[in-house]
């Protein structure tokens, strides 16, 4: 019975899909472009087979961001606060800091969550400031990651609908469920 459900589940979900397409980024940005958003979506994170699922909302006001990292029920189980003092990370009634999101994630959950060139990533475009090339398939690749736009055919062309992420064994797909 639960194969049947997982199926009739899997097939109705296939139904209602909308054709994909590629994002195409700009060659280029200055950071003087940064500016401010609220995204909200579904984070996955995949480290050599294991992978981890979560919801998130995310708050960007440069250079400030506050990422809720939440359950699929909506409970908050883990909060990213950076700014130009550094980073924190809030979980389990524990408090933990750093100078970067990068080293902070990879030290308390084992992988590096890129937030700082994420906030640029998500929008489409390469962080700047830094090497960045941009394949024929349109992948962009920028500090050793290799980030594939995607947005719907139909959707909204402003920025992609999911950025995903990959790194030496490591998958990462942000897929963006409400933007303002």
């Amino acid at each position: 019975m639960k194969r049947l459900a997982c199926a009739a589940l899997a097939l109705l979900l296939s139904a209602c899909a909308t054709h994909e397409v590629p994002f195409r980024a700009p060659a280029s940005v200055s950071a003087a472009q940064d500016a401010s958003f609220n995204v909200s979506g579904r984070l996955s994170a995949n480290l050599d087979g294991k992978g981890h699922v979560a919801n998130f909302d995310w708050r960007h006001e440069p250079p400030r961001d506050e990422v809720a990292i939440n359950s699929p029920l909506g409970n908050t189980v883990a909060k990213v606060l950076r700014d130009d003092a550094g980073v924190t990370l809030l979980a389990d009634g524990k408090r933990w800091q750093a100078d970067d999101v990068e080293s902070l994630t990879q030290q308390v959950l084992g992988w590096p969550l890129p937030l700082s060139n994420l906030a640029w990533w998500i929008r489409g475009l390469p962080a700047p400031d830094l090497p960045s090339r941009v394949d024929a398939d349109g992948a962009l690749e920028q500090q050793g990651w290799r980030i594939r736009f995607v947005r719907d055919a139909d959707g909204d062309a402003s920025h992609p609908k999911r950025v995903e992420m990959q790194r030496e064994g490591l998958i990462v797909k942000v897929v963006v469920q409400s933007w303002q």
